[in-house]
């Protein structure tokens, strides 16, 4: 009988803690200032953006009006399909070096797509698995001052069933090429 007072008595003890704790708030101030900037590494059309593609359809690059956003659309057919220098990425910044990454957000997931690349600048170290998810490549890409990065697309294709094959990808851009960025973003 001991035994079940000190119980009954523990309990009431840590439900009389519990709410105590619970209805104790504290507000330190917190104060921001957020100082918009133009962005200093935007998009651009490559040489080869908005001009023919096959079957007389047009390799459509869009950029936004702040050129931070990038819209393609090609028309590949079956086998290797290479479009070469369909946009740029652009450092405007002529005192500074950036660092680049690429998250794919919503990778191909088309059965007859065998392989799909973003390769930047040429580099076959710098590819963008379009197949796979998350942040790529391994290391980050240096973006130096006032220098201009080719993209071109390489696709494989085996079979098709008609319809639009989608593709997300976000630039990662940074000012440091110590530290990963985040997989995901809140609100994802």
């Amino acid at each position: 009988m001991n035994t079940k007072r000190k119980l009954i008595a523990l309990l009431a003890i840590a439900t009389l803690i519990s709410i105590v704790n619970a209805s104790v708030f504290v507000y330190y101030p917190i104060n921001l200032t957020i100082s918009p900037q133009q962005p200093p590494v935007v998009f651009s059309a490559g040489n080869n953006a908005n001009v023919s593609d096959l079957w007389g359809e047009t390799i459509t690059v869009i950029t936004s009006n702040s050129n931070t956003s990038l819209t393609i659309k090609v028309h590949p057919t079956l086998q290797r399909n290479y479009y070469y220098d369909i946009a740029k990425i652009k450092n405007n910044d002529d005192s500074n070096t950036y660092y680049i990454k690429f998250r794919v957000t919503t990778p191909i997931n088309d059965s007859g797509v065998n392989e799909a690349y973003l390769i930047i600048n040429g580099d076959y170290d710098n590819k963008i698995d379009l197949k796979n998810g998350g942040v790529q490549p391994s290391v980050w890409i240096t973006l130096n001052s006032s220098s201009v990065f080719r993209v071109d697309l390489y696709i494989v294709l085996n079979s098709f069933e008609g319809g639009d094959i989608t593709v997300g990808v976000d630039l990662i851009i940074s000012t440091t090429n110590t530290e990963s960025p985040p997989s995901t973003l809140p609100g994802e």
